[in-house]
């Protein structure tokens, strides 16, 4: 893949990134497990059956065994990690440091005592010609959906609800994006949504979050996993994002374990039904709209023009096809007296301007969300997400609306439903 990394060639240096990270999950996950006094006992009695129960690559395993930071470093390690290992051990951080130089102990003491070492020139191979790693295929954004993820819309379908009359209206709905998702598959879908307490709890609430694992398994919201397949995702193109995005000022979080709730799932089955395998590889973005402060409708249309960015940016092995899909809303409230808030008249103005003037209604402050929308009705600008992919927005032509649907209610919600298409 193509992202601007000029660390890769540095001497004697490994910069600890979104992919090394992913690689070395499990290494890194082993190590904070030494944080305990009990887990430090079970490693140091028995050290290869105590790494077995960690689902690491034997090399990784090995390289503990044989205490090779260097090596470890390069299978995905980060040295604050590592460093659980040396402090089991009752190594200090500088005797760490300097087993890794190759110099003695006491060598590698004075080097620091005499000023440290000294950085030498160096000129990164990024600013020669790149050369050809047949990574020259590309992705971009061929479309952008837009959906409410109503949990009960899920229940309905698991539980074979789809066809009674309260149901029928809102899955009819549905039918003419489904017929054509299923002559446009997407390779991956760049899925903008929220978590509502089943991945992220009080103790840590990122404003913006990307999933880079390779699977993200259903969470168990308190009624039980729902009964669809897990999500795969795509890494590569998750930690291309997360780089280029980083690097447009963005502030994402990179999730390597991220169990994924309604908020995803559901839009996935109202698009692609109930397959063995979703049909489709997924990158998840996680907005937080339960906690405030939230993001801006304006911040999020800009995250969603960076995405873009980094998405034309993209150089892979293969061509892919990427959708960007915007979820959560309409008009609802949840809780308090009152509950069971409901808005058309805000709701369709809403989808009116996200087609033709989604620069002026990113500008919508959140009490106009809250006061109009409901106080959960503040998830659309989650769409604005999506919205922001758009050619349009950069320089590009005007995308055509392939559907639009609007229903009320189901269950506590207003139903919106979308489907921008790119200018072939």
């Amino acid at each position: 893949m193509t992202a601007d990394k000029p660390y890769l060639d540095i001497p004697g240096t490994t910069i600890f990134d979104a992919d090394q990270s992913r690689h070395g999950h499990w290494l890194n996950q082993f190590c904070m497990s030494l944080m305990s006094e009990a887990n430090r006992a079970r490693f140091k009695a028995d050290e290869r059956a105590y790494l077995d129960d960690w689902p690491m690559t034997e090399e990784q395993k090995q390289g503990v065994l044989d205490r090779d930071l260097n090596r470890l470093i390069g299978l995905g390690g980060n040295i604050y990690f590592l460093a659980k290992i040396g402090a089991t051990d009752g190594l200090s951080f500088q005797q760490m440091a300097g087993s890794m130089t190759g110099m003695s102990e006491q060598e590698y003491r004075d080097m620091m005592l005499s000023g440290g070492r000294r950085p030498q020139p160096f000129e990164s191979a990024a600013a020669a010609p790149v050369p050809d790693t047949g990574q020259t295929h590309t992705a971009r954004v061929t479309a952008s959906v837009y959906t409410s993820h109503v949990p009960a819309m899920g229940v309905a379908l698991d539980q074979g609800k789809v066809d009674e009359p309260y149901w029928r209206v809102v899955f009819d709905g549905y039918e003419a994006s489904k017929r054509w998702i299923a002559d446009n598959p997407p390779d991956v879908v760049v899925l903008v949504y929220n978590d509502h307490a089943n991945a992220f709890s009080l103790d840590l609430i990122p404003t913006f979050a990307i999933g880079t694992a390779p699977v993200f398994p259903t969470a168990d919201e308190g009624w039980g996993p729902r009964p669809v397949p897990d999500v795969e995702g795509h890494p590569e193109l998750a930690a291309h994002i997360a780089q280029s995005v980083i690097q447009q000022d963005f502030d994402l979080t990179i999730a390597n374990r991220l169990p994924v709730d309604h908020g995803l799932t559901v839009p996935l089955s109202m698009m692609f039904g109930q397959p063995d395998r979703w049909p489709c590889r997924v990158v998840p973005i996680a907005v937080n709209v339960v906690q405030y402060p939230v993001p801006s409708g304006r911040r999020c249309l800009a995250l969603g023009k960076a995405i873009r960015r980094a998405i034309d940016s993209y150089r892979g092995p293969d061509d892919l096809n990427v959708q960007v899909w915007g979820t959560g809303g309409m008009s609802h409230q949840l809780q308090g007296p009152r509950a069971g808030l409901i808005n058309p008249e805000f709701d369709n103005t809403f989808l009116d301007r996200l087609i033709d003037d989604p620069e002026g209604l990113a500008d919508v402050p959140h009490i106009d969300y809250v006061t109009a929308a409901g106080s959960e009705g503040i998830e659309l600008v989650m769409w604005l997400v999506a919205r922001g992919a758009m050619a349009d927005l950069h320089g590009g032509a005007t995308p055509t609306v392939t559907h639009r649907f609007y229903h009320v209610p189901a269950s506590n919600t207003a139903v919106g439903h979308l489907v921008l298409e790119e200018a072939r």
